[in-house]
C-alpha cells in the first residue's frame, strides 16, 4: 500500500494538474482531493463546469502493461453492463497518459465523474446488490483473463514486508509484537483447484458509490490482480462483518445473492475463511504502522481474530 511510501505519491498543485489535463485540450478550473482510498491519488477536477476524476498513479507501482490491462478489464465490465465510470481518452486517443512533471514521469488516467455517494454504512439492500455485481465481475474475470493470457500472479497469501519492517523496532510493545510475530508467519495457500481470474480485489464500501440502495458506480481497480476470485469475495466478507452496518447473518445473505449468479466450488468454500482472517491481519497490520494503535484498538483487533478462528460460514 503506497501511503506506507509517501515519496512515491503525486503531489498535486495547480501547476501540475493543469500540465495533465493539458494533454486532454481541457483547462483547469480547480481540484479537491478525495478522501477514500490509501493506494492511487485521486482528484476531482473542474474543467470549466464540468466535473471529472483524475488518478496519478505512484512511482514505481505499475507498469504502462498493466495500467492498460486494468483499463481493458474496466472497459470490458463496463460494456457488460457493471456499473464502472468510462475512461477519458486523451487528445491523442490514449486510455491514459505519461506526463513529465518536476523530472518525474508520471501516469495518470481521467475518468468521468459517476453519480451517487459513498454509503455511510451498509444496508441489506446496498449488499444484496454489491454480491451479484461482484459474482458478475468474477465471471466476467475468469473468462477475461483466459482471452487476454494473463497467468495467476500467486500461490499463497502472506503478509511479511510490512510485519518485516515493524518487527525491526527494538522499542516495540511486547503486545503488539506478539500479534505481529502471529500475523508474519500466517500463510493461506492457494491451491490450483480454485478458479482464478481478474477482480477488484478491494470491493468494499469505500469502493462504491450508491443511491437509493443501488450501487451506481464501482471505484479505484488500483489493486486489480489475477489470482483465485475467492480471495476477492474473502476481502468484502471482512468488511461485511467489520464495517458500520455489517454483521455475520449479512454474511450468509451475501453469500447466498452471491452463489445465486455464481457458484462456489469445495476448494473455495474450505479457504474463505482462512481468507477473511488474512484481510484482518492486513488491516490491523497496516493500521499499526500508521501509528496512533492503542492497547483498546489490540485487544478489538484480538477479539475480532478469536471471532474468525471460530466463525462457522453458512453456505
Amino acid at each position: 500500500m503506497n501511503k506506507l511510501s509517501p515519496e512515491n505519491l503525486f503531489v498535486p498543485s495547480q501547476k501540475n494538474v493543469r500540465a495533465i489535463l493539458a494533454r486532454y485540450d481541457l483547462p483547469l478550473t480547480r481540484f479537491l482531493h478525495t478522501t477514500h482510498g490509501i493506494e492511487n491519488l485521486t482528484l476531482l477536477v473542474w474543467s470549466q463546469r464540468k466535473k471529472y476524476v483524475l488518478r496519478v498513479y505512484p512511482q514505481k507501482k505499475k507498469s504502462d502493461a498493466e495500467i492498460l490491462l486494468e483499463l481493458g478489464f474496466m472497459s470490458h465490465l463496463r460494456n457488460n453492463g457493471l456499473p464502472l465510470p468510462a475512461i477519458i481518452s486523451s487528445s491523442d486517443n490514449q486510455p491514459f497518459v505519461v506526463c513529465e512533471v518536476d523530472n518525474q514521469k508520471w501516469q495518470s488516467v481521467l475518468m468521468e465523474h459517476a453519480q451517487g455517494a459513498h454509503p455511510q454504512e451498509y444496508t441489506p439492500a446496498v449488499l444484496d446488490h454489491m454480491a451479484t455485481l461482484q459474482a458478475r465481475m468474477h465471471t466476467l474475470g475468469e473468462q477475461y483473463a483466459k482471452t487476454q493470457n494473463v497467468a495467476s500472479g500467486r500461490s499463497a497469501l502472506r503478509e511479511t514486508p510490512v510485519t518485516d519492517e515493524l518487527l525491526k523496532n527494538i522499542a516495540l510493545e511486547s503486545y503488539l509484537r506478539d500479534f505481529l510475530q502471529r500475523v508474519n508467519t500466517f500463510v493461506v495457500e492457494l491451491d490450483d483447484s480454485l478458479p482464478k481470474g481478474l477482480s477488484h480485489f478491494d470491493f468494499d464500501i469505500d469502493n462504491v458509490l450508491t443511491k437509493n440502495d443501488r450501487v451506481t458506480a464501482i471505484l479505484d481497480f488500483g489493486d486489480m490482480e489475477c489470482m483465485p476470485l475467492i480471495v476477492c469475495l474473502g476481502y468484502t466478507l471482512w468488511d461485511v462483518l467489520f464495517e458500520k452496518g455489517g454483521e455475520p447473518a449479512l454474511v450468509a445473505r451475501y453469500l447466498q445473492k452471491y452463489q445465486g449468479v455464481r457458484h462456489l466450488n469445495p476448494s473455495e468454500k474450505e479457504v474463505l475463511r482462512e481468507i477473511i482472517l488474512f484481510r484482518h491481519y492486513v488491516i490491523t497490520t497496516v493500521q499499526i504502522h500508521f501509528g496512533n494503535f492503542s492497547q483498546n484498538d489490540l485487544d478489538k483487533a484480538l477479539q475480532q481474530e478469536q471471532y474468525l478462528r471460530n466463525f462457522e460460514l453458512r453456505f
